[in-house]
């Protein structure tokens, strides 16, 4: 079913590029600043509805700091890019001709192509990780009728393959999140229809098989299905974190041999304070750090287990870092390394930040639109950022008037920019789309969804 093995270094990279395709000098793209995603528009009581993803003005009275008229100026400012990102979603089409795309770089070029699959909803999440020992792409998304579908190379061309039919599942809405064991693959949802549960899609070498976790957990809260998920391994046991509806409240539901699963609030746990939005997270052995924003003053937090115990630290307040804006940033170990990485947008003043640490504990902040004198990012563009080996390179993805552009290191100690639109040929992408991609030694790939 998945075609031949090939190795990195053999016929793998070049064959990533179907020949018989449209082939377009680019690079990449993913989602920050005000962030939406599609979701289900429901009415009535009977599950979370779309409309919950920004606050109502009564809700907003929740968040408040100080009586500043700073604060009121922040606030204001999240309210109107919340609306405004609210006003375009419903001035879109309800689809077009959206299709998932592969940017590759090759080790000397970026190329962009279509990988010519179903229609993607236009703003709809991505997944992708790749498979070993075949080192073998694999691409999930959401179809325009919410079923989960993947792309996946055989070894000569692009397979588009519908999920959510082959194993029965639940069609689906919101964040998509996965990873590898070997060829065995799990990929995250929730479901789209009430009541909202956190599913499983499986492959086990064998065929794909859908599990509601939420059933298995005998968990009894509904999950928010148009933000916030994130999974990981930390072999063998299996981490899937996301929001409750309607608090907000980040759970984590674990197993420890893959079919009997338990599920913790981790807000409660740590008495930390009700979260909004849940942006990324890994792991480094058995210790697990996942971030997000809080809903009163919009801090950065991380949640950490140490093998022991879960504790929440306001990064925000202990690193004196620069605030985000309502946003969704990206973060990352850079492999073989205890070296930390997150990625956001600064609410003052619209740069892209990098946070480093070696600990967890203690954070540097370096102002990388500064640095590499790159445009700003735009308001609702993904950050999507990852390490090449083994020179350890880090890259970061986002947006600026509708192009894509990649602010890297040329050597360790200085930061560069690269418009990636303006130097290709590749059509732009949809506004909103997220981005998902992953590198191989010092190929990188990069999946996006484009008109």
């Amino acid at each position: 079913m998945w075609g031949k093995h090939f190795s990195v270094k053999g016929d793998l990279k070049a064959s990533f590029i179907d020949g018989a395709a449209d082939l377009f000098h680019i690079r990449d793209r993913r989602v920050a600043g005000c962030r939406v995603q599609e979701s289900n528009f429901q009415d009535g009581d009977d599950g979370p509805a779309s409309g919950d993803c920004f606050d109502t003005p009564a809700k907003e009275n929740l968040m408040i700091r100080e009586n500043t008229f700073k604060d009121v100026l922040t606030r204001g400012r999240h309210a109107a890019c919340a609306f405004g990102l609210l006003i375009f979603i419903a001035a879109l089409p309800a689809y077009g001709q959206q299709q998932v795309h592969q940017l590759l770089y090759d080790n000397n070029n970026w190329t962009d192509q279509n990988l010519n699959g179903s229609q993607s909803i236009s703003n709809g999440p991505i997944a992708a990780f790749v498979t070993t020992p075949n080192d073998q792409p694999h691409v999930y998304f959401l179809a325009t009728n919410g079923d989960v579908h993947q792309h996946f190379y055989n070894g000569a061309s692009w397979s588009d393959d519908d999920l959510t039919v082959l194993s029965g599942g639940a069609a689906a809405s919101g964040q998509l999140s996965g990873f590898s064991v070997g060829n065995y693959q799990y990929v995250y949802y929730v479901s789209l229809k009430a009541p909202q549960h956190v599913h499983q899609l499986l492959y086990n070498n064998i065929g794909w098989v859908d599990s509601d976790l939420t059933v298995l957990s005998k968990s009894k809260v509904q999950a928010i299905n148009y933000y916030g998920l994130v999974a990981f391994t930390t072999s063998p046991a299996l981490h899937v974190y996301y929001q409750q509806y309607p608090t907000g409240d980040i759970h984590q539901l674990y197993s420890t041999d893959g079919k009997t699963w338990q599920d913790q609030d981790l807000t409660t746990l740590t008495g930390a304070p009700q979260p909004y939005i849940l942006w990324s997270g890994f792991n480094i052995g058995n210790l697990q750090y996942v971030y997000y924003q809080d809903k009163v003053s919009l801090d950065l937090h991380q949640l950490n287990y140490n093998n022991a115990n879960w504790s929440d630290t306001d990064l925000t307040v202990s690193s004196k870092i620069a605030r985000p804006s309502l946003s969704v940033g990206d973060a990352f170990v850079i492999p073989g390394t205890k070296k930390m990485r997150i990625y956001y947008v600064n609410d003052d003043n619209d740069h892209l930040m990098q946070l480093a640490s070696a600990n967890g504990k203690n954070w540097a902040s370096t102002d990388l639109t500064k640095r590499s004198k790159a445009p700003k990012p735009d308001g609702g563009t993904s950050i999507l950022a990852y390490a090449t080996t083994p020179n350890d390179g880090v890259h970061v993805f986002y947006e600026s008037g509708q192009h894509i552009n990649e602010i890297f290191q040329p050597t360790t100690t200085t930061w560069a920019n690269d418009d990636l639109t303006a130097a290709g040929y590749g059509g732009p992408a949809v506004d909103f789309t997220h981005i998902a991609g992953f590198s191989l030694e010092n190929y990188q790939y990069v999946f996006y969804v484009a008109q």
